[in-house]
């Protein structure tokens, strides 16, 4: 087949040089290799995709002359080239087995690009990532979605497994909105006696402004014999849309199912906001609107016109010839800016670690940055995601775009383990099983630390689903978000934060990262770490006290925890080369640890809130040696009943019966700190424990 005539849009060089081998698509994966020269040093050797040369000046000069694939390189490379050189030596192709993200190598630097294309394109077949749809509300959409959801439902047997109960035979919540007519919706009651299919909403509020549509005292009885359309906003109207697509019925949207002014009808929902979701036949997920008065089956903005290149279309999907008298057709490829990491950027919201960590990742939906949307999703069978750029079915088994783009399902946010909708499955405590599920628990604090709560209050409720989910396997104490058989693991949380300032109002003990508002990380969050721990300290007792019986897992309104341990009073010692601040412990307890004068025991805190650096009475509160000795692992504290700065009684540790808060997380090196064979460890067991109480 001929090669097309060259576009006066790209320069010749690159028409039958780079065009015509497809960006290298059709070659092997772009590798790198380290290599040595004298004189030069190390320096990466690349290999596989389609390679070229030319002049610098000719570069320059197609792309002056309007050549758009020049003029692509001249704006993404500009930066990185610094000086001329003689020649300009390009590499272009994948860097894996998929075509979502090509690499661009120029003189040694290289750039990635996601490149798509619309469905109806004849560049599609070998261009498998799609464009955004610029009509989520196009024909087509939801009959895809349904046959996308009916497919999970009668297929796959991991999503069957974990249904609680058969399609159309789910308890239904207190109220639903009837969508059987458009033109009359209304709320119903079930009385907690019937049993069918619903739809749950997930999505963002928005301002409250924007919330006068809520359900309260006053119209609840109004609601129930029809709900004027003209007072719903946009993303709810849409929702009853989708509803009645899927072949639904009832949908049960948060605002208009639960009395917004009634604090008993308030907490009783709550209270059940776990089986709601799980038990929903689907969650439609909003994450194209950022307020409920945006709608999310509207028309997205336009692709850039200036941001395509022609793409030759091989005769055969593997680029064989086919002999024919006509020419090639040429099809439209999207190069989107470029990305530092293509991992999941475009297709979803998250990516994992080795360890099937929850990591956040550049969000491609509003709901991924609210706290409330976390355990909406995750607690949901199956969920319709309307992201910026597609719709998307999240099942337990996988998620797809629904027009048929690939997505990379093992970048996707992890789904909860399998003991968790099993509840009369027993996981004993301590094997494997247990500790990865303890692990997951410990992500998802990490991950919902990072979103936001319109009322900084909620944080303990918003994630009460999620904490009813675990509590069988982990449970059944659950403090403050913390568990009782992983209690010390769990204190060693630290701020990711910086800037947070102390809540103005009580929300949960200094030592229960919900008392914190900014993003946290744990620290074992590693099985190595959790099998090779060695604990340093002793629970005494820990009790906190919710504010209402009906909400187990809510909120607390008081919180208390005694720790035998040993307490080593410490001053601050400036910054380490990172910003960090450090703690060294008192001099006196290197005699008592028999260390040389010339030793020092330093550490690295966490603060939890900046102002506490003015602080001037302080105690290490080691909680646990890590893997291979080197640090002891734990907390800085101070007393709670002390104004902060004040001093009081010079006492080398802290006494028996003060109270103390948590000042933020430590490590001390003890590396190399030992006395023959005698370790800090050692040492350590060999001075007076106490027992601090914190709040």
């Amino acid at each position: 087949m001929e090669l097309p005539p060259v576009p006066d849009s790209i320069c010749e060089t690159a028409w039958e040089g780079v065009f015509a081998a497809h960006f290298g698509l059709l070659h092997e994966p772009i590798s790198e290799s380290v290599r040595w020269r004298e004189g030069f040093g190390c320096y990466s050797y690349y290999t596989g995709g389609y390679g070229y040369s030319l002049p610098w000046d000719e570069w320059l000069d197609c792309a002056y002359s309007g050549c758009l694939w020049c003029q692509l390189l001249r704006k993404n490379f500009r930066e990185k080239l610094i000086g001329r050189t003689d020649e300009v030596h390009i590499r272009v192709g994948r860097r894996c087995s998929w075509v979502q993200v090509i690499s661009i190598i120029l003189n040694g630097h290289e750039v990635r690009f996601r490149v798509h294309t619309p469905e109806d394109d004849p560049a599609a077949s070998w261009i498998q990532d799609r464009s955004r749809m610029p009509h989520a509300a196009a024909p087509h959409i939801l009959p895809m979605a349904k046959i996308c959801v009916e497919e999970c439902i009668r297929s796959h047997d991991k999503c069957q497994a974990i249904t609680p109960h058969p399609i159309g035979s789910a308890p239904l919540p207190t109220r639903l909105i009837d969508c059987s007519d458009p033109d009359c919706l209304r709320l119903i009651e079930t009385d907690g006696n019937m049993r069918g299919s619903y739809i749950a909403l997930s999505y963002v509020w928005g301002p409250k402004a924007d919330q006068e549509h809520r359900t309260t005292g006053a119209n609840v009885q109004s609601y129930m014999r029809s709900i004027d359309s003209a007072v719903l906003p946009q993303t709810i109207m849409d929702a009853v849309q989708v509803t009645r697509a899927l072949g639904v019925r009832f949908l049960w949207i948060d605002s208009l199912c639960i009395v917004q002014d009634s604090m008993k009808d308030m907490n009783r929902e709550l209270a059940r906001m776990q089986d709601v979701y799980r038990h929903a036949y689907l969650t439609i997920d909003v994450g194209s609107a950022a307020s409920v008065t945006d709608g999310f089956l509207r028309d997205r903005r336009p692709l850039d016109p200036d941001n395509w290149l022609p793409f030759i279309c091989p005769s055969r999907r593997d680029g064989s010839p086919v002999h024919e008298p006509t020419h090639a057709p040429i099809g439209h490829v999207y190069w989107d800016a470029a990305v530092k990491d293509f991992a999941g950027l475009w297709t979803s919201d998250f990516t994992i670690s080795d360890t099937g960590s929850f990591l956040s990742f550049q969000p491609t939906s509003h709901t991924v940055g609210r706290g409330w949307c976390l355990q909406e999703r995750l607690l949901s069978t199956r969920s319709l995601i309307f992201t910026f750029e597609t719709v998307q079915l999240r099942c337990h088994t996988l998620t797809r775009n629904v027009e048929g783009a690939r997505h990379e399902d093992k970048y996707d946010l992890p789904r909860l383990p399998e003991a968790t909708f099993h509840p009369d499955r027993e996981v004993v405590p301590g094997c494997d099983e247990w500790k990865r599920i303890s692990m997951v628990w410990r992500d998802i604090v990490c991950d919902y630390s990072r979103r936001s709560l319109s009322n900084p209050s909620d944080k303990l409720i918003a994630l009460s689903g999620l904490a009813g989910m675990f509590a069988p396997v982990l449970g059944p104490d659950y403090l403050a978000g913390l568990w009782r058989d992983t209690l010390l693991q769990d204190l060693l949380w630290e701020s990711d934060s910086r800037g947070i300032a102390h809540p103005h109002h009580y929300r949960a003990p200094s030592w229960s990262w919900a008392s914190h508002d900014g993003q946290i990380d744990c620290y074992m969050r590693d099985k190595i770490r959790i099998d090779r721990m060695v604990s340093l300290a002793e629970v005494v007792e820990c009790t906190t006290t919710v504010q209402d019986e009906t909400l187990p897992f809510g909120h607390v309104v008081d919180g208390t925890l005694s720790l035998s341990t040993n307490s080593l009073r410490c001053h601050w010692a400036g910054t380490n080369e990172f910003g960090r601040q450090q703690i060294e412990i008192d001099q006196h307890y290197l005699a008592l640890l028999e260390l040389e004068p010339d030793d020092r025991l330093v550490g690295d805190v966490s603060l939890d809130y900046d102002e506490d650096r003015a602080l001037r009475e302080m105690w290490f509160i080691p909680l646990i040696q890590d893997v291979d000795g080197n640090y002891l692992v734990g907390f800085v504290a101070t007393r709670a009943r002390l104004l902060d700065g004040q001093s009081s009684r010079d006492s080398e540790t802290s006494s028996q019966g003060d109270v103390y808060r948590r000042v933020g997380f430590c490590s001390v090196k003890v590396y190399g700190l030992s006395v023959g064979s005698t370790t800090i460890l050692d040492m350590l067991q060999e001075l007076p424990t106490v027992v601090i109480e914190l709040v």
